[in-house]
């Protein structure tokens, strides 16, 4: 078993000259071309109209690899590529899948298409690299270690090493592999071991011992079963443990014969199945680790937040664990690479942020501390809702945010109304005590939760936002603890929870807090594109973000009907795009000459529809996707370790129109006080006249705008951030779909 502390040293530390680094390795040779056979998928009885050809295409190309021992990888939908022979057929997802070759082609990375194809067979490629004696994975997004990093002993839970990988080839052939790493969670135990019969059964989540059981399953603990192991099952119509035979491990299947122990039922979503506890496991869950073994969970939870040295240690380490790949003897340096980007500082050791008298401030909450907001919202009152019981921390409260906003040289008329928690109908009319001048709500309600332990309360939390919203009320949520944190702290002035709090007030009321000036490129307008999913109903929603103008400021959001699923009907896209051109001449009296769609995620959408339905405007729009999951972390290496890097800085492909972008760390961060290492974004551009560099310049500038959050940097450019908030507000029913909201009042 593996120390608790990596002691791993690595020879790239003296071959690295200091400086900003991607966590990329680069790949040797360089690819030239790459000369492949092309195959037509042939599917026995065909597939029907609403099978998902790519994921198809995909399925079959891995299982032919699989068959064929040799990298496969997809060209188009039904069709694959390989530098053999392929001949076998395969079953993918249940169809009887021959290839039939077409054709013999070679493959530049120089081309988009192409590289793309070649991409995939370096993925197969990659799969047969990874040793199988050190780590066990189906997909590249999810390289397990197998050894228990930490943990064990005398705990039910362990820790793995869990690794993520992704290629990425230049465009002039240079391949590289980007390593994520963190831990994965592992229980050591088998249920027999945690439980013991017949006493009451915690409602704990569990999953098929894949140590001793080869079927997977995964369900809920629903109680004690009637039956033992050696007993007749009615639903299986056999004996249990002769059922098992040939599924159960045959020595430990032996050992249960010979016990003979009571079985648990489990609720798998569909049916209860009765099954031995020695079949079952724990499913490692985050909050089913923290109620079992705290003191694991700390640890667990500590670990995983990785200081960019001990990431990067651990990327090398598993970097030295790959072969040469085969089929295009390609090996990749544990050392970090930038090899095809151009490192980019957007900060350029100044502040683009204005605030009150024309102040400039490397932080915003800094700003609005020493020199007030921008603008203030003129003649404005601010309402603050209490309930009954909060009296005490409404007199502190309120008097606490006169105080501060005047002091931002923004004061409001502030007023104060108690409600009574009860029933959600008790809620729906308390707007009609605010005074008709009331321009923004500041809601204290109870924590997350607390209203379960009261008898005939609900939380008040939804139902005041949904009703304030309708009345056209914009309002500020404050949980009871966050209050008390802000008043307890304001003996030392206003703290960053204040700070967020009131500067979302003074931006929802119709003041400016702060704005970028001289914002980099000739763009107008950004509008953020974005979609949200209900957990619970599985529905997809979408909005357009807020309209974001070039110094900051919010112009509009416009919610959309309810999605099909994670892409918009090109036609409404068009549509709220023209609605943004009128709108913005009609009240700015001038025209909209250059737009930047800023779509979060992927851009699945149809952009040639997009286009064709605004062939009638003049505007010259720029079309980017912004990708903020699973993206390249940055860091600084002095020459001995990798430290928190600056924010503002990042690293431009212009050969690719990719960028990628460090909008948070130094100076809100340092190395003495902060967990983990900051994350990054991806612009990838798809469209448009404005260059990729430009782009990132302004999507930087863009995250250090969002209203409610001055303290600490958002990562994200606002017209994504304010378009998810838009966008959720319409899956939580706080507006109706198709509603236009003027101003932040989503933030």
């Amino acid at each position: 078993m593996a120390s608790d502390t990596p002691t791993m040293q690595k020879n790239w530390r003296a071959l690295t000259d200091p400086g900003v680094y991607l966590f990329h390795v680069e790949g040797r040779p360089r690819l030239q071309e790459v000369s492949v056979n092309r195959y037509r998928l042939s599917v026995e009885g065909g597939l029907d109209r609403q099978q998902d050809r790519h994921a198809f295409t995909q399925s079959a190309a891995y299982w032919l690899d699989q068959e064929h021992g040799t990298p496969v990888g997809g060209s188009g939908e039904m069709h694959v590529i390989s530098m053999t022979e392929l001949s076998r057929t395969v079953t993918a997802k249940d169809h009887e899948v021959t290839p039939e070759k077409v054709g013999e082609r070679t493959l530049s990375p120089s081309d988009p298409g192409e590289r793309a194809q070649i991409k995939g067979l370096i993925q197969s490629s990659l799969r047969r690299a990874i040793p199988d004696s050190r780590y066990s994975f189906q997909f590249l997004d999810e390289v397990v270690r197998r050894d228990i990093e930490f943990g064990g002993g005398e705990s039910d839970f362990g820790a793995r090493r869990k690794h993520s990988l992704k290629i990425h080839i230049t465009a002039d052939g240079v391949v590289l592999l980007q390593v994520r790493v963190g831990y994965s969670l592992a229980t050591m135990s088998s249920l027999d071991e945690m439980v013991t019969a017949g006493k009451e059964l915690p409602s704990w989540r569990v999953e098929h011992n894949s140590e001793v059981y080869s079927n997977s399953g995964t369900g809920q603990l629903a109680g004690w079963s009637d039956l033992h192991y050696n007993d007749w099952s009615d639903s299986l119509g056999e004996v249990i443990s002769e059922y098992q035979e040939g599924v159960m491990k045959e020595e430990v299947r032996k050992e249960l014969i010979e016990q003979n122990p009571r079985l648990v039922e489990v609720d798998y979503g569909g049916f209860t199945g009765d099954q031995a506890p020695r079949a079952l496991t724990l499913s490692p869950r985050t909050e089913q680790v923290k109620e079992q073994d705290w003191d694991f969970h700390d640890q667990f939870t500590t670990r995983r937040a990785m200081e960019p040295d001990e990431r990067f240690e651990l990327v090398a380490d598993f970097v030295d664990d790959l072969a040469t790949l085969p089929g295009l003897d390609i090996d990749f340096e544990s050392s970090p690479s930038n090899y095809g980007f151009e490192y980019v500082n957007m900060r350029e050791g100044q502040s683009r942020l204005i605030y009150g008298d024309g102040n400039h401030a490397s932080k915003p909450s800094t700003g609005l501390k020493r020199h007030g907001v921008y603008s203030p919202p003129g003649e404005y009152r601010v309402g603050v809702l209490y309930p009954s019981d909060f009296e005490e921390i409404h007199q502190d409260l309120i008097g606490l945010i006169a105080k501060t906003l005047a002091q931002w040289e923004a004061p409001a008329g502030t007023s104060g109304y108690s409600y009574e928690l009860g029933s959600l109908s008790e809620y729906g009319d308390i707007y009609q005590q605010l005074r008709d001048d009331t321009d923004v709500v500041v809601a204290l309600v109870p924590d997350k939760g607390a209203a379960d332990d009261f008898p005939g309360v609900e939380d008040p939390y939804d139902e005041l936002k949904r009703t304030l919203m309708r009345k056209n009320i914009p309002t500020q949520m404050l949980q009871k603890s966050t209050a008390q944190r802000v008043i307890n702290m304001s003996r030392k002035g206003a703290s960053d929870e204040l700070v967020n709090t009131l500067s979302a007030v003074v931006a929802k009321a119709g003041g400016t807090p702060w704005q970028i000036d001289e914002l980099p490129g000739e763009t107008q307008a950004f509008m953020g594109l974005d979609v949200t999913r209900d957990q619970e109903t599985g529905q997809h929603s979408g909005a357009s973000a807020s309209i974001v103008m070039r110094d900051g400021s919010t112009f509009a959001a416009e919610s959309t009907t309810q999605q099909a699923g994670e892409k918009f009907v090109s036609d409404q896209v068009a549509k709220f795009v023209r609605d943004l051109v009128f709108d913005f001449a009609d009240e700015r009296d001038e025209p909209l000459e250059r737009l930047t769609v800023f779509r979060d995620g992927k851009v699945h959408e149809d952009i040639e529809a997009v286009r064709e339905g605004l062939d009638a405007l003049d505007a010259e729009i720029d079309i980017v996707g912004v990708r903020k999951r699973g993206q390249s972390r940055v860091a600084e290496f002095d020459g001995r370790e990798f430290r928190i890097a600056d924010k503002g800085i990042g690293f431009v492909d212009s050969d690719r129109d990719q960028a990628i972008v460090h909008a948070f760390g130094k100076p809100e961060i340092d190395d003495d006080n902060h967990v983990g290492t900051p994350r990054t974004f991806r612009l990838v551009k798809d469209s448009g006249p404005t260059d990729i560099e430009t782009l990132a310049r302004q999507s930087f500038w863009l995250s250090e705008v969002h209203y409610g959050s001055p303290a600490r940097s958002t990562r994200l450019p606002v017209p994504i951030k304010y378009a998810d908030a838009a966008a959720k507000y319409v899956s939580d029913g706080y507006i109706d779909p198709g509603r236009v909201i003027r101003g932040p009042a989503y933030l």
